[in-house]
């Protein structure tokens, strides 16, 4: 009866979910579309207009739930980021907390928080 009991629970279980893999497949997936992202953390306004780029992205992942956080330079850049995380496999969700860089945007002045 237990073994009988084992074998239903152990096929009802769900493959496990790889979170750093997820984290490294997004980043990954990241740096192809913007190109390399920095470690560190600098505001697009501390860059300056003339390089407008994303700047800073951290990605983490826990039961597969991606969330997102930092700055890029437009909302197309932020809904491309959600978008490549969302494509990555065993994504369940993705938190899309990527702010505007204001003032450096070509899109950022229509954006309502």
């Amino acid at each position: 009866m237990a073994l009988c009991a084992l074998a239903l629970f152990s096929g009802c279980q769900r493959a496990a979910i790889d979170d750093a893999a997820i984290t490294k497949n997004v980043r990954a997936g990241l740096a192809a579309a913007f190109g390399p992202i920095e470690d560190r953390q600098v505001r697009q306004f501390d860059r300056g207009a003339n390089q407008q780029t994303i700047t800073y992205i951290s990605v983490s992942s826990m039961q597969g739930v991606v969330t997102l956080t930092g700055e890029v330079g437009s909302t197309r850049a932020k809904a491309k980021a959600a978008e490549i995380a969302r494509k990555v496999p065993q994504v369940v969700r993705v938190n899309n907390n990527l702010s505007l860089a204001p003032g450096y945007s070509d899109d950022a002045v229509n954006d309502k928080p």
